[in-house]
């Protein structure tokens, strides 16, 4: 699968630089390539809820920005995807010391990208298979004004 904007690496290292909520959650694209992406985060106290599992919210927030960076592989320049939908399967609690989902581009077209993700508990060494996202994104143009 070829990318449409040959500078992809550099726009979505830019783009990282805003992910302030990224950097909080120590999350980080580990394997970028056209139409794919692998996100990691270490599991810490903080992003358990009150039964000592991954908070659904942590869940759902590594699946978008799977979903998000595949998809912003395959986005051409000038533009940059934002989720318009996000439908989110949790299969199982996950409990492990990380997190990883596997993002991948399903079918790019020209306003619209569709995308999923899976997501994993990384414990001892073994993957759990946790959830299963569904991503719509639309693509905006960055110097679109506000009014839109």
């Amino acid at each position: 699968m070829a990318a449409p904007n040959p500078n992809f690496r550099q726009a979505i290292a830019d783009a990282l630089r805003g992910q302030h909520l990224m950097r909080h959650l120590e999350c980080e694209l580990v394997h970028i390539e056209p139409g794919y992406v692998i996100a990691e985060l270490p599991l810490r106290q903080y992003h358990e809820q009150q039964l000592g599992i991954v908070h659904g919210g942590v869940i759902a927030t590594i699946a978008d920005v799977a979903a998000g960076f595949a998809s912003f592989t395959l986005t051409p320049e000038g533009f940059q995807p934002v989720t318009a939908e996000l439908h989110i399967l949790f299969l199982q609690p996950g409990r492990g010391e990380r997190l990883r989902a596997y993002g991948r581009v399903l079918h790019a077209g020209g306003r619209l990208h569709f995308a999923e993700a899976d997501v994993f508990c990384l414990a001892q060494g073994a993957e759990t298979h946790i959830a299963r996202a569904s991503s719509t994104l639309a693509l905006i143009r960055l110097n679109a004004t506000a009014a839109g």
